[in-house]
Order: C-alpha cells, then sequence, then structure tokens
C-alpha cells in the first residue's frame, strides 16, 4: 500500500487527492477544494498578480501541511492553463520552492490532455472516450481508450477566460453570447472537424464545470464525489441549465443548490463549452466523471500503477 498526495493548480481553483494505492487500484481517496484564481486578473500582459500568487503559496502550504498529517510518502503538484501561459512563471515557481520545498510540473497542453484520459478512463474498457476537460483558462478534449490516445488538443478556452472576454453583465446579453459563440467556432474548428471523423463511444466530462452541473442536477447540499461520479446529464438538462444561469444576476445564482458561491460568475462560460461541443458532435449526453486529472497525475507519476 501507498499513499500519495496530489495537487492539481489550475486556473480557477487548487485541489488536493489523498489516496492509498493497492495494486495498481485506488483503495481509497478524498479530494478537497479551495477557489484560489491564479489566472485572475493575468490581462494582456499575461502576468499573474502579487495578490494571485501571494494567495496561491498559502494555499500550496495548507495542502502541503494536509498531505504531511496524511502520511503521504509522496507529494506531486502540478499545474495548468494559467502558470504555462504566465509571462512570470518563473517568478511564481522559484518563490514555491523557496517557501514550500515543492518543485510544481508545468504541463505543456499535451500532457495535461493525457493525464486527465488516463484519470477519466480509469474504470473503463475497449471503448473510445471522447474526454471534455473544461478548466479556467483552457478546453482539453481527449479521444482514447485506457492508456491509448487517438486524438487530443488544448484549445485557451476555459470558464475564466471566456467569462473574464465576453460576459460583459448578469443577466448575460444575448450579444455576449453570440460573442462567445463565434470565437469557440473559430477555436474548436479544427478539432471538432477531426473528431466527428473518428469513432466516439462515449463523451465524458471532468473539471470543475462539469461536476458542478452534476451538482446541480442532484441539487446536492453538500458535494459528494460519490453522488457525482458517472452522472449522465442529457444536453436538453445542460441546455435548460444554462438558459436559467444566464437570465440571472449573480446574486440569484447563489441560492441555486449545488452551485458554489465561487463558481457563479464562470459556470455559464463553462457549461456552453460543453453544450458547444455536444451540439457539434452530434451529441446528446455525458458522463461526469470524478475521476480526473488528479487520479491521472498519479497514475502517470506516481510510480505505483
Amino acid at each position: 500500500m501507498s499513499k500519495i498526495a496530489a495537487i492539481d493548480l489550475g486556473t480557477n481553483s487548487m485541489r488536493l487527492m489523498l489516496c492509498e494505492v493497492v495494486g495498481k487500484k485506488f483503495r481509497t481517496k478524498s479530494k478537497e477544494v479551495i477557489t484560489t484564481r491564479i489566472g485572475k486578473d493575468m490581462g494582456h500582459k499575461g502576468l499573474l498578480t502579487e495578490k494571485a500568487m501571494a494567495k496561491n503559496i498559502e494555499a500550496i502550504k495548507y495542502f502541503k501541511k494536509r498531505a504531511e498529517e496524511y502520511g503521504a510518502e509522496k507529494t506531486i503538484i502540478f499545474a495548468t492553463s494559467a502558470i504555462r501561459d504566465a509571462a512570470n512563471k518563473d517568478l511564481f515557481l522559484e518563490r514555491v520552492k523557496d517557501e514550500t520545498g515543492l518543485d510544481i510540473m508545468v504541463l505543456n497542453g499535451e500532457e495535461e490532455a493525457e493525464v486527465g484520459m488516463l484519470g477519466a478512463s480509469y474504470g473503463f474498457e475497449d471503448e473510445n472516450l471522447l474526454v471534455i476537460d473544461v478548466g479556467g483558462g483552457s478546453t482539453e478534449l481527449v479521444l482514447g481508450s485506457e492508456d491509448k490516445i487517438l486524438y487530443s488538443t488544448s484549445i485557451n478556452a476555459g470558464a475564466v477566460r471566456m467569462t473574464e472576454k465576453y460576459v460583459k453583465s448578469n443577466p448575460i446579453q444575448q450579444s455576449d453570447i453570440q460573442e462567445l459563440e463565434k470565437s469557440l467556432e473559430t477555436l474548436f474548428s479544427d478539432a471538432l472537424n477531426q473528431l466527428k471523423e473518428k469513432k466516439i463511444d462515449k463523451v465524458l466530462a471532468i473539471g470543475g464545470t462539469a461536476t458542478t452541473a452534476a451538482s446541480i442536477f442532484h441539487k446536492a447540499r453538500v458535494y459528494d464525489w460519490e453522488l457525482i461520479h458517472n452522472t449522465i446529464l442529457n444536453k436538453t438538462f445542460l441546455d435548460n441549465l444554462f438558459e436559467t444561469l444566464k437570465s440571472m444576476p449573480l446574486k440569484e445564482r447563489y441560492n441555486i443548490k449545488g452551485l458554489q458561491k465561487e463558481r457563479a460568475d464562470i459556470i455559464p462560460a463553462g457549461i456552453f463549452i460543453i453544450l458547444y461541443v455536444l451540439e457539434k458532435l452530434n451529441k446528446e449526453q455525458v458522463i461526469i466523471s470524478e475521476n480526473d486529472n488528479l487520479e491521472g497525475i498519479i497514475i502517470k507519476y506516481g510510480e505505483v500503477f
């Protein structure tokens, strides 16, 4: 048995997974999330702000302490879109190393796609799975079967990035939605044209947007990963949810069961991205997976699989 901790430093939130691995299987696991928004206000210069860096370093210290208390033999920390794109990422990585002793692994788009697939496909066998991972700064589309990647791409369109660019007010104006859709047409065109030619048995979605949509579906008062995992959401439900969210002032969204206050501003754009992909690929449903890049990073780099 091995005890391992993994920390995912995403654009919108930071997540910790503590798990026991026995015989190439996850025996127990728990996850914790803090909304840290490392990518907030990066602006045209693509710079991480001092406030965002300080907030995230404090969160890393807290998660490192949690891992030590758990008795983790190994702690893996990795970063995705916001750190990958930041002009001052080296400064941040050095500060994290100096203040916590941890070396952050910065995944490129291809690596992010691969670990997402490794995690999401855990438990599925001999099926072509399309995994949609809507993050804060980017969306990964990966088609594969277990550890075999058939197609993957990383697109700079995430829930935070698209909200900051196109959502000017809440309720959301139709003109903003049209501009958002026009942007997605440009960004996703090549990828979706290639995917249309391939066999897709099931569509899975991972990441905060996907699990939040499932949490709203279940009207969950407290987040429960076992309840969320393998939830099937029909496109009709997602369409109706988007229409409801876009028509609400931000504070009204706070009353929706299953929706964290911290995600209330960015969730419409995230759901719109999932809907856009489903629509273009003529798919009517998506399976929400709680197995994601945290499991994937351990499968790839934990040296226990």
